[in-house]
């Protein structure tokens, strides 16, 4: 078997406004009162915190805790303020050592919810996991419903799996869970994606310092991209476009289905993004989406951009089949694909959610043959 790292002490983390460290045993009255006064929050998720805590609770939390440290099996932290004030508790467990993985657990006392509090928790104890302990991935799992512990999820990173039916059990019934992982910070190193050239245009995997770039592109592009993807509004950050990146990239280490290329002239600049998504292995076929950036449209580049990432993909033994789904009235999408050599094969009815509006969409395809 093997062994994760283990920490040579009862190690505390700090962030600028917090401390996290090891439960003691003169915690057991901080803990009765957070616990007491989160009944209708954290109580209402988690089976151990309910109504009717008791100090004998506390203790044996702590105790389970302390013993969890002593054995390299959890490592759980109180999350406190500056001044010592606890906030709330947050745990790795069910540590893995041949997957290098665990859970992680967190909940923030009621009168402290809001603040980013459990955000800066997660940030502290994930560098711990990955840096100290050596694990290579964190999963988050929380009740469907659970929008507080879900959005702390997403904002610190996590990418979402899924949907886990009959995942965790609350008062004795079992649930579906949202399931979230968090790996180990992106340092540049190369993934494993094409790279495609035909002269004029490349397609390359996305780095990091893409970020500015492509928010920049796609806030140029509101009138033409923003028209036809709801993603694309005044409101996409410079920190959705570093997540964006981020899960492109994962994407090509085989963690999610968002295969995109960035697309890119003679001087490395980006033009605009392609990729495949919607991947239906059973029917090897893939979605294939791109946009170019409203400044150079026009150029050529997204079909040269379909026809090399098509040709490329339809040599992979599990692709058969790439649809190109853009809404009917998307004239500029259309022409695109039929540039490229894509078939008209209907007009979908509905196919499409546009802007919170049911829309009609043209379904083209690509199989082998079609480019030569």
């Amino acid at each position: 078997m093997n062994a994760l790292a283990r920490p040579t002490e009862a190690l505390e983390l700090a962030t600028s406004t917090l401390r996290l460290r090891p439960w003691q045993g003169d915690d057991i009255n901080a803990l009765c009162e957070a616990v007491g006064e989160s009944m209708e929050t954290a109580g209402h998720w988690l089976p151990r915190l309910q109504a009717g805590y008791r100090h004998e609770d506390a203790a044996a939390r702590i105790a389970q805790c302390q013993q969890g440290w002593a054995h390299g099996a959890m490592y759980a932290f109180g999350i406190f303020d500056v001044s010592g004030r606890l906030l709330g508790d947050i745990c790795l467990n069910r540590l893995d050592a041949d997957r290098r993985s665990a859970n992680l657990g967190y909940w923030v006392r009621q009168s402290e919810q809001r603040k980013g509090i459990a955000l800066a928790a997660v940030g502290a104890i994930a560098t711990f996991a990955f840096e100290t302990l050596g694990l290579a991935r964190i999963e988050v799992v929380v009740a469907v419903d659970n929008m507080a512990s879900r959005r702390t999820a997403e904002r610190a990173g996590g990418y979402f799996d899924g949907i886990s039916p009959d995942r965790i059990v609350d008062h004795g019934q079992a649930m579906p869970a949202a399931v979230y992982s968090l790996l180990p910070p992106d340092r540049g190193e190369t993934v494993p994606a094409p790279e495609l050239d035909d002269g004029a245009w490349r397609l390359r995997a996305y780095r990091p310092d893409d970020a500015e770039s492509l928010h920049a592109a796609l806030h140029e592009s509101m009138d033409t991209v923003g028209r036809w993807q709801g993603w694309c509004s005044p409101s996409y950050s410079l920190n959705d476009a570093r997540h964006w990146i981020a899960r492109t990239r994962l994407a090509w280490r085989g963690v999610g289905d968002e295969c995109a290329l960035a697309i890119v002239d003679r001087q490395d600049q980006l033009v605009g993004s392609i990729g495949l998504n919607h991947w239906q292995s059973d029917f090897r076929m893939a979605n294939l989406g791109y946009w170019v950036r409203q400044s150079r449209q026009g150029q050529g580049a997204a079909v040269a951009a379909v026809r090399m990432l098509a040709r490329h993909a339809l040599q992979v033994p599990e692709l058969q089949r790439l649809e190109i789904v853009a809404a009917a009235d998307n004239l500029a999408s259309r022409r695109v694909a039929e540039k490229a050599g894509a078939r008209l094969e209907c007009i979908a009815r509905q196919r499409l959610t546009l802007h919170g509006q049911p829309q009609d969409a043209a379904v083209y395809a690509l199989v082998t043959g079609d480019l030569d």
